[in-house]
């Protein structure tokens, strides 16, 4: 999982993660590139990477779509739980995206496999 992305190194991927992950109701953060690799994650490995693969494919439709609209780049995505937050933030120039899962005060919000 731990690769290098273009010019961040592996100690600037972790001070990513940790920075996200103190954020309030921050319970998980991952770091990916546009092809749904992880690259860096304070989730388990499982996690990260179905994570990563799932909003990869969710960035590229979402950079279709804001192109097809407004010939613009959407600077972010955020998808709205009964129990939290996915915080989306795709960089296109690093080709990286930065996902927080923000979970609401009171709420346990966790991960779920609905293979």
């Amino acid at each position: 999982m731990a690769q290098e992305a273009g010019y961040l190194s592996q100690q600037a991927l972790e001070k990513v993660i940790e920075s996200v992950g103190k954020h309030k109701g921050v319970y998980g953060a991952v770091l990916s590139d546009t092809d749904g690799l992880p690259l860096q994650s304070s989730l388990p490995e499982e996690d990260t990477e179905r994570v990563a693969a799932h909003v990869a494919s969710l960035v590229g439709k979402v950079r279709s779509i804001s192109r097809e609209i407004s010939q613009e780049e959407a600077r972010s995505v955020r998808l709205e739980l009964e129990v939290g937050d996915v915080e989306i933030i795709p960089d296109y120039d690093s080709e990286i995206i930065i996902v927080a899962l923000v979970k609401r005060e009171s709420s346990k919000m966790t991960l779920t496999s609905k293979d």
